[in-house]
């Protein structure tokens, strides 16, 4: 992962042993320790992004993602937020370096209503943010050691402070504060692998807001890579965690001074397959990881303190990736390493990986990863198909026993088609990022086979419809149901608005919504009526209706489209104004016919018509009148069979309580 291009290969040994301490029993192993740095191509060239404001809402289906980014960055994404102002979040990527052109940290004050940017002054990867009680942001990023940057005004501008640790040999980070308001709530942390000394933990502190720091010790060590995460408790508990065999944890009780023995959290091997460069790899030889990322709740609820340890994984089997989640409910004395959850459900072999976790302020568990489920092509190894990639994520309200799985990013990416080359393999980054504590975002990548950065709204409403249009008579009036699925467990108050576009010259569309524009969420997801009205004098032709729900105490915002014809639907002609007493389907004329036909039907009041054609073996071969409101009156549809062949058809009007069904013959 950092910036430099010679490696360290201490040895490259393949075996296919058995790990007993691990559930991925199959999978070949190396003793390989290396670290995860990152080559850049000099090939690769990003266009300069403009300051200022960004964000382009992606609404693609029901939910919305948020393109943060204008321009390309370079994987590795994370985010945090602010203890103090849940809707103050600073994230970044590998941009940070200036390699891929402005090196920009993005930051929010309001939600992700909006979006601005910042440059700092990097020239190494692997950024890594945290907060502290009071609301101060930071910034890890490797530059010859572990470099560190502060901002006090919600990420707006930085402020350089230097190396923590001068090291040429440091790899992966990652940096942590306390945020409760006792003894150590000016403590921040760090943690890094050095290979200077074998792939070390080494673990760093501060106790003034990281104006000064001090070398607490070696921790441990790891292979391929440790990859260290730290977490705190309610109670400024300091919770380390690296990768060695599976999640060893240490536990601190006095600010990180000393810690206790180690503690295995998790029996787990590197997900993906060795591949030919000596590095774990996913689909076209994308190296993987199986880091630990860690979360304490700090909410007031009944799990309070409890730890949840998560990871990408090789389980048994011909399945090279999935999630899981181990848990401590004692303070990280004791852990469910015997007894993880597999947090992806999908019931396929294909890959999932790339995880993080954050836990909000009701105490949630929120999980995202990459996850290629839905990739339908047969899988042929090595990885054909299990290819086409989207990112999911899960929620655990009880305390990571179960969790309920929901698709994030409403477009799917090629890995293959993205990947940065490294020589002998290739790279996607080796973690992104989830934070929040009101609301949660995800910080991801890759999402439309691009760079840039993307979040969506954990957990959030949205916008759908029951039928994609309406065709309306002058004077006449319909319905469509507004469906708001949820994406988690949203709860809250949403108001929902319309707005006709362009208005009409003359008459009015007036839109109503029934039993009311408010719908109050509970964690399930909801729907009301919209009720379209459409004066005699308004002129055909179409019309669209922006249906916008807005949350009462939040930002979230959501606006989705329905297009209103005005006028008959095609192949449709009024015969009589005269209003039928009865429903009637009349025998089509001329039977037998070639190839069009003329069928009449008749309706004593304004109704949902729906106007079918069926071979003789009851398919369904063309639907001539889909669902429309039609007004009162007598009808004429023109049937053209020109694509059809001879043969004996049957026509159904449903319409109102009445159905009607009339045969009719086809002769060419």
């Amino acid at each position: 992962m950092r910036f430099k291009s010679q490696f360290l290969l201490i040895s490259a040994v393949f075996i296919t042993a058995l790990n007993l301490f691990s559930q991925d029993h199959n999978q070949l192993r190396s003793d390989m320790k290396y670290p995860l740095k990152l080559i850049t191509p000099y090939t690769y060239v990003a266009p300069t992004e403009p300051y200022g404001i960004d964000e382009i809402t992606i609404s693609v289906g029901p939910f919305d993602n948020y393109r943060v980014s204008n321009t390309n960055g370079f994987a590795e994404t994370d985010i945090t937020v602010n203890p103090r102002n849940h809707l103050n979040f600073v994230g970044s990527d590998n941009r940070v370096t200036g390699f891929v052109g402005t090196p920009l940290v993005y930051y929010t004050t309001n939600g992700g209503v909006t979006w601005g940017n910042t440059t700092i002054n990097a020239s190494q990867g692997d950024p890594a943010f945290c907060s502290d009680s009071l609301g101060n942001f930071y910034l890890a990023v490797l530059s010859n050691g572990v470099r560190l940057y502060k901002s006090t005004d919600g990420g707006a501008n930085w402020t350089n402070l230097g190396n923590i640790v001068n090291n040429s040999q440091a790899d992966k980070e990652w940096i942590w504060a306390d945020q409760t308001a006792g003894p150590y709530q000016n403590h921040v942390y760090m943690a890094y692998v050095n290979f200077a000394t074998g792939a070390s933990v080494d673990f760093w502190r501060s106790t003034n807001n990281a104006a000064t720091w001090s070398f607490v010790g070696n921790m441990g060590s790891g292979s391929p890579n440790p990859g260290p995460d730290i977490a705190t408790g309610p109670n400024g508990q300091v919770y380390l965690a690296w990768y060695n065999g599976g999640t060893l944890t240490k536990v601190s009780t006095d600010g990180g001074a000393t810690f206790g023995s180690d503690i295995r959290a998790s029996f787990h091997n590197t997900p993906g397959i060795l591949g030919a460069g000596q590095r774990y790899v996913l689909k076209g030889d994308i190296r993987v990881n199986g880091m630990p990322h860690i979360c304490v709740d700090l909410s007031n609820g009944s799990r309070r303190g409890y730890i949840y340890n998560i990871y990408a994984h090789h389980p048994f089997g011909p399945d090279k990736a999935d999630i899981n989640c181990t848990r401590s409910t004692d303070g990280g004395a004791t852990w469910s390493s015997s007894d993880p959850v597999r947090v992806n459900d999908d019931a396929t072999i294909r890959d999932q990986w790339m995880a993080d976790a954050s836990v909000d302020a009701q105490g949630r568990l929120w999980v995202f990863w990459w996850d290629s489920r839905n990739d339908s092509t047969t899988i042929v190894p090595p990885d054909t198909g299990n290819v086409l990639t989207e990112t999911w994520g899960a929620v655990s309200t009880d305390g990571g026993l179960t969790f309920t799985n929901f698709k994030i990013g409403s477009q799917n990416f090629n890995p293959n088609s993205i990947r940065i080359s490294q020589g002998n393999h290739y790279y996607l980054g080796d973690y992104q990022g989830i934070s929040g504590r009101t609301i949660t975002f995800p910080f991801y990548t890759g999402q439309a086979n691009t760079l840039h950065d993307y979040t969506a709204y954990l957990p959030d409403f949205g916008i759908s419809f029951s039928k994609s249009s309406d065709t309306i008579m002058p004077g006449g009036n319909s319905t469509v149901r507004v469906i708001s699925p949820l994406l988690g467990n949203y709860s809250g108050q949403v108001s929902y608005s319309s707005v006709i576009t362009p208005p009409p010259a003359t008459g009015t569309i007036n839109v109503t919504f029934s039993p009311g524009n408010t719908i109050t969420f509970n964690g399930n997801p909801d729907s009301l009526t919209l009720n379209i009205s459409v004066s005699s004098d308004v002129p055909e032709g179409s019309y669209i209706d922006s249906i916008r729900g807005t949350e009462s105490s939040g930002p979230r915002s959501h606006v989705r489209t329905f297009q209103i014809v005005v006028g008959n639907p095609q192949g449709i002609h009024i015969t009589s104004t005269e209003i039928p007493k009865v429903y009637s389907l009349s025998q089509n004329y001329p039977n037998p016919f070639n190839p069009v036909t003329n069928i009449k039907f008749g309706l004593p009041k304004s109704s949902v018509v729906s106007l079918k054609v069926y071979d003789i073996l009851g398919r369904e071969i063309a639907n001539l009148v889909n669902n429309e409101s039609l007004q009162a009156g007598n009808y004429l549809f023109d049937f053209d069979a020109s694509n059809l062949p001879s043969g004996i058809y049957y026509y159904k009007l449903s319409a109102g309580d009445f159905s009607g069904v009339k045969k009719m013959v086809l002769v060419k």
